[in-house]
Formats: structure tokens, sequence, C-alpha cells
């Protein structure tokens, strides 16, 4: 009877009727917090003190330019390695774009440059919708209740997970190029390669280098072997190792992708000379100054116990270190899923199997989309605890120009800095260069379940709710102009590719080629 009742439960669960349940529930929380964000900023409960009409266009403001870059997370990724060219006709604006980010470098730098924006429009926002100055006795809850639900920053993320991530990604992994198509997306993309050009985030580069050449020093020797091939066909040595496999790996000198066919074997990939100009090392040291500054400065925040979190110091540290871990994993696992999505399972299976793992339950039927909801709900939840403590209002003015004062301490600049150095940017350019080696990290495959479990919870079904009441509102004007079809973003993607991959010949090819590419 045990056996019954489980199996009940499990089908009521998986039910149609606790689907609707959840939708409607979540839905009506979700609108509730966000009532309570309009009420607080409107009575100016919260962090940043100005004017509430000035408030309100900030908080629109922030969350249009986080939709675009959070959904333009997943399309850059995504398009790198399309043939963008057959479709420029269909789609002008986003080819236009794809040629700002259409090679592996010019990613990485989009997504160091587009990251800054996000976790600083996150921390804006949630000096805005964080309000520690609410009444304890809030609408007649207990102060408890009060401190859980509204001072912690709860309404804020409900606000930024549905309206400013959630509906945009689930949007984006749906119709992929319209959206590249629309009107502001080459804006985010070049505000976001200007952000990276003029070194703000250089010091993750210098992380990023400084843990390739630690930590993947043979996948590093194995690119620079293969990039020294023209033809790995003719390569006996190559083609007799990969034959000694048991995997199902081929080398057949076929480029990735159709666009890098097109590419040819002259393309200029955007990977810059080894030479540094006296520009990059100056952007390398006010970069690296800027960030180890911003340790110092919130840890003495913190140790003053000058953060907005109601927490003591002790809690406010442990916090902090779990939550720019979870953030760390968070970040890499967007990349690495996205850039693996089309690649053939097997040819990795056996040499990382945790990857294999990790993918084989990503790519189930609509796992894509559970993964991004859940793991948006943690990523927003990270942040806004990172926020929470980052952000030092009552600091003391140690005599410092007040605008100059503001902007630095009491804005979260500082903790800007220091979660985009280690917790955002790092894992990321990580995960772009080695995806495989990322998801084969032990806490990524329960990350993922983790990720899974609060989509499951309904933490983003009021998305879902405004997706499908507004999908069809959204698309009509295209489904009417006979072009829905194209909408259909199944049919402009890849297929499954069997892929070259210096992280899988590392470990295939002898020791004798790999030592042939060493300097």
């Amino acid at each position: 009877s045990q056996q019954n009742e489980n199996g009940y439960f499990y089908t009521f669960c998986h039910s149609l009727l606790c689907e609707r349940i959840r939708l409607v529930v979540t839905s009506c929380a979700v609108f509730l917090l966000i009532l309570v964000v309009f009420v607080g900023v409107s009575l100016k409960y919260c962090v940043l003190q100005l004017h509430p009409a000035i408030l309100f266009i900030l908080l629109f403001g922030a969350l249009t330019l986080l939709a675009y870059v959070e959904a333009l997370h997943y399309v850059v990724v995504a398009v790198e390695k399309w043939d963008m060219k057959t479709l420029a006709n269909d789609y002008p604006r986003a080819y236009r774009a794809y040629q700002y980010v259409d090679t592996p470098e010019k990613v990485k730098k989009f997504l160091v440059g587009r990251q800054f924006f996000t976790i600083f429009v996150v921390f804006l926002i949630s000096d805005i919708t964080s309000f520690p100055n609410m009444p304890a006795n809030f609408a007649g809850m207990p102060s408890i209740l009060v401190t859980i639900l509204v001072k912690t920053g709860l309404p804020g993320v409900a606000l930024v997970l549905t309206f400013g991530q959630l509906i945009s990604q689930i949007y984006v992994e749906e119709y992929t190029l319209p959206f590249l198509n629309f009107y502001g997306t080459q804006f985010c993309i070049r505000l976001s390669l200007f952000a990276e050009w003029i070194g703000i985030c250089n010091f993750s580069w210098l992380l990023f280098h400084i843990d390739s050449r630690v930590l993947c020093r043979k996948v590093r020797r194995m690119q620079r072997t293969i990039d020294s091939k023209k033809h790995l066909t003719n390569d006996n040595l190559v083609a007799s190792a990969v034959e000694s496999t048991k995997s199902d790996l081929t080398i057949d000198g076929e480029p990735l992708s159709p666009t890098e066919l097109n590419r040819g074997p002259d393309f200029d990939n955007g990977i810059p000379d080894e030479k540094l100009t006296l520009f990059d090392y100056a952007k390398y040291l006010w970069s690296s100054a800027a960030t180890l500054g911003s340790v110092i400065v919130v840890f003495i925040g913190i140790i003053k116990k000058t953060y907005v979190l109601p927490v003591p110091v002790v809690a406010a540290f442990i916090i902090a270190f779990f939550a720019l871990t979870m953030l760390f994993y968070l970040e890499g696992l967007m990349i690495a899923i996205v850039a693996t999505q089309y690649w053939d399972p097997e040819t990795f299976r056996e040499f990382y199997p945790r990857a294999y793992a990790v993918h084989k339950l990503v790519n189930q039927p609509e796992n894509v989309k559970r993964f991004i909801i859940g793991r948006q709900f943690c990523t927003v939840l990270t942040n806004f605890l990172l926020a929470q403590i980052f952000t030092f209002a009552s600091y003391t003015n140690p005599g410092w120009p007040k605008v100059i004062f503001f902007i630095v301490i009491q804005s979260g600049l500082v903790g800007v800095l220091l979660t985009l150095a280690f917790a955002q940017l790092q894992p990321e350019l990580l995960a772009a260069e080695y995806p495989l080696r990322f998801l084969n990290m032990i806490p990524c495959y329960y990350i993922v379940w983790i990720s899974l479990i609060f989509d499951a919870l309904g933490v983003g079904h009021c998305a879902w709710a405004v997706y499908y009441s507004t999908h069809n509102l959204c698309c009509k004007s295209l489904t009417n102009a006979g072009i829905n079809d194209k909408l259909d973003s199944n049919k402009d993607k890849p297929k499954i590719v069997r892929v070259t991959s210096a992280e899988i010949l590392a470990l295939t090819l002898p020791s004798e080629l790999q030592a042939s590419s060493k300097v």
C-alpha cells in the first residue's frame, strides 16, 4: 500500500492539476511581492534614498537592460558557430550583430563586458528593492516575517527573476534568431565590448590566464598542436591514436560547423598577438588595483558591520563565501552547457564521464529550459545576498567627496568588482575555453539537480505564465506575415556534431605528439 501511495503522490506531482496549482500559487506570490516593491519604493524604504520617480525610472531602465544582456548571454554563445550568412536576408540586424561576436575570442570579450553590466544592474536593483527602513510591523506581519520576506530583498528577487531575466531567456531559447534581430541588441553587444575594451574587467582575464596555465597545460599544448596542423587527416600519428581509442571520436579534418567551412583556413579568429601594448599593461594595472582594493574595502566593511543584511559578522562572511562558490558554478554551467549542447556526447563519454552525465541530464526534453529557470533563481538569490553584504550603506565617510564616496563605497561598486572577478567572469571564461573540463567538476552535476529542483518547486512558474499568455500576442504579426516557420529555432539550429576538441585529444593522443607542441 505504501508503494501505491508513493505512486499516487508521484502521479499527482506530475499531473496537469498540480502544474496548474503551482502556476496559480507561485504567480500570486510573485505579483504580491512585486506589489511590495512598488509600495516600498513609493514610501522610500529602500537603501538608495532618491525621489520615488527617479527610483522607478532607474528600476524600469535597469530591468530592460538586464533582460537584453541576459538573453544575449544565451544567444551569443549559441550562434557563434552557426552559418549566419545563409540567414542574413531573413535576419539582417541579427547578422550585423553576429559580426561583432563571430569568433571565440570576441565571444569571450563580450561575456566579460556583459557580465559587468549584469552584476552592476542587479546590485543597483537590489539597492532599490531592498527595504531595511521598512517598519517591523509592515502590513501587520510579525517582525521575523518582515525580515525574511521583505528586508532581505526577496521581493526584488521575484521581480528580477521574472521580468528581468527568465522571460527573456525563455523566449530566446525558443526564438534565438528573432531576438538577435531585435532593435537594441547591437547596442548592448557594443556596450559590453566597450566595457571590456576600457579594461574594467582585465583582472578577470589575468585570473583566467593563470588558471589556464596552471590547470589546463595539456589542453593548451594540444590546442597549439591542432592550430599548427592545417590538415589533421594527413597526420598518421593523430589518425592512429584516434583509431586506438574505444570512443566514437573521429577526426576527419572537417570544420566544426558550416560557418567554419565558409571562413576557410585563413580566417582571422580574433585572437590578439601575445605582445601587449602600454595601453594593455595600463588596463591590467588599474583593473587589478581596483579589484584588489575592493577586496580590502569589502573585508573592512563586513568587519565593521556596515552592510545591509541583518545578520552577525561571522554569518555574513560564511554566507558570502558559499554564495560566491555557488555563483562560480552557476555562471560557468550556463556557458558550458550551451557551448556543448549540440556536441555528440559519445565522443567524450569515456574521457569526461561526469560531463557526459551532466550533458545527458540537461538535454532531456524541456530540461534546458527548466535548468535555465532553476539556475536563474539561484543566481539572482545569491547575487541579492551578496549585494546585501557588499553594499555598505552605513559606512562612515572618512572625508572623501560625497559623490565619489557614494559611487565607490555606498553604491556597492566594490562588491560588484569582487563578485565580477572571482565568481562570474572567471568561471565563464574557463567554461567557454574548457567546457568539458568545467562540466566534469564534481559539484556541477549536483548544482544542475538543485536548479532543476527549484524549477520543480515552481519558482519560475510566473515567468512561464507570462510567457504563455504573451506568446501568441508577441509572435502574432510574424505568424500573419507567413514566416512563422522561420521562427522555429529548431529548424535554424545545427544538428548534433562530432567535434575536434583539444580537451579530448589531450587525453587520447600519445605523449610523443603532445610533447611536440611544447615551446
